[in-house]
Order: structure tokens, then C-alpha cells, then sequence
């Protein structure tokens, strides 16, 4: 049986929406209607997040992968769409790297190919309880990771995502020779001011990976409101890309 906890929604081909770090599957909410019209959508939370276990001192986009590859061999699925958001597209990028005939298509949003000091500053910041309780997301993120140790436990949640995705160490590391090796058809995702996945950063994935579309957000930093006022168009182009037929 599978580690980790995932929802499952809709019909037809296959998709799995990885969620950023610190949130869980739930971060999909708005989305998952919208995609299950087309799709069997599958939302796991990640390893150490919400309803599924943590196995191991460090949280690792390696490990989350794996794990990821147990939920598609439980569900009996060769092969996925997968879309990844923020950390999620670490781990989507990684099982598209490591294990590319898992992978049918591949939707990176506000994720980079790589973790440096500039762009882990923006983590670091947002592994500050203080930060969620600034933008009055602390009591929601307590309910989601009440089943990792308490209503506190979302604190060490969230220092570990930090964690994994520290440069020295992380395993979201990858170089452009790497992407260029990417067959499948990619669709990046980001805002024009992310600190976390900056523009030049975007722009070389967008330049490496072959089957490569670009959409970029105007007047949107990390937070892109794609759960808000943007969730239906943000649905909408990404169902088109998953169907597009070359």
C-alpha cells in the first residue's frame, strides 16, 4: 500500500497534481473540478505533509518522488500527466529527469531547475511561522498538518521544506544538459516578480527543454492568485496544453 494519503476525482487520463511545500493536496481544491471535467486527478499530499508520514530524518524531493511512484504503481497507472507547484515541481522535474517513462506531459508552476542562496532566501523566509501568521494562513495550516504531531506541528512542516531545498544539499539540482534530455512536452508556469523561481532562471528551462511552452503571469510574485480570480484561466490553459496534440 501506498505511504502517502491522495484524493482521487474525475475520468480519463491521468493526472497528478503535486502541491507546494508547506500546503497539501487541499492547495488543488479550486483546480480539481475544473480538471476532473477531463481527467482523473489524483492529489497527493507529500511525504511529511497533511495525511501522509514522514519516513525519514530529512525530507528529500528524491523521497517524494518515490513515493509519487508508489501512489502510480498502486493505482495500476505506467504512466502520468503531472503538475507541479513550487516544491511539487521539484518533484515533478525530478521524476521526469530520473524516471522519464513515468511521465506523459509535465506542467511546471513557479518552480526553477535548480536551488541557489538568492532563490532559497525567498524559502527561508516562508519557513518563518511568522510569515503565515502575517498573511492569516496559520490557523488553515495548523487543521491540514494536525495529523503530523498537533496544531503546532505545521511549524516543523514547514522548516522542513526549507530544508530540503537548501542548495548545498538538496537534490533539486539539476543542469541544463539535464533538461535538454527532456523529451516530453513541458508547459512553465511563473509569475513576472517570483524571487523564488526569477525570470532568468525561467527563461534558461525555457531555452534547454525541446517541447517547451511558456506562460508568464503579469503583475504576480510566488503568489500567483491561480486559486482565486486566476483558477479558472489557469485551468483552462493548462487542460488545452495537456491536450494539445502535435
Amino acid at each position: 500500500m501506498a505511504m502517502l494519503h491522495y484524493t482521487e476525482n474525475g475520468a480519463g487520463e491521468p493526472l497528478i497534481l503535486l502541491h507546494s511545500g508547506g500546503m497539501s493536496g487541499a492547495e488543488w481544491a479550486p483546480q480539481i473540478p475544473l480538471f476532473a471535467r477531463h481527467f482523473r486527478v489524483i492529489a497527493p499530499d507529500h511525504l511529511g505533509h497533511g495525511h501522509s508520514p514522514m519516513v525519514a530524518g530529512r525530507l528529500r524531493v528524491s523521497d517524494m518522488g518515490r513515493a509519487v511512484l508508489e501512489v502510480m504503481d498502486e493505482l495500476m497507472l505506467p504512466v502520468a500527466n503531472l503538475a507541479g507547484s513550487s516544491m511539487g515541481g521539484a518533484v515533478a522535474l525530478w521524476l521526469t529527469v530520473h524516471h522519464p517513462e513515468r511521465v506523459s506531459r509535465l506542467v511546471l508552476y513557479r518552480v526553477g531547475y535548480r536551488k541557489d542562496e538568492v532563490t532559497h532566501a525567498g524559502t527561508r523566509n516562508m519557513a518563518d511561522p511568522a510569515y503565515w501568521r502575517g498573511v492569516g494562513m496559520h490557523k488553515w495550516l495548523s487543521d491540514i498538518h494536525r495529523p503530523q504531531g498537533g496544531p503546532d506541528a505545521w511549524e516543523e512542516v514547514i522548516l522542513r521544506v526549507s530544508e530540503a531545498l537548501e542548495p548545498a544539499t538538496s537534490d533539486h539540482a539539476h543542469d541544463l544538459e539535464a533538461l535538454g534530455r527532456i523529451t516530453q512536452p513541458a508547459l512553465i508556469v511563473v509569475g513576472d516578480r517570483d524571487p523564488v523561481a526569477p525570470l532568468d532562471q525561467i527563461l534558461e528551462m525555457f531555452g534547454a527543454i525541446p517541447k517547451c511552452g511558456l506562460w508568464i503571469m503579469p503583475y504576480a510574485t510566488h503568489v500567483t492568485a491561480t486559486s482565486t480570480w486566476r483558477a479558472e484561466m489557469f485551468a483552462l490553459e493548462v487542460t488545452r496544453f495537456l491536450q494539445r496534440r502535435e
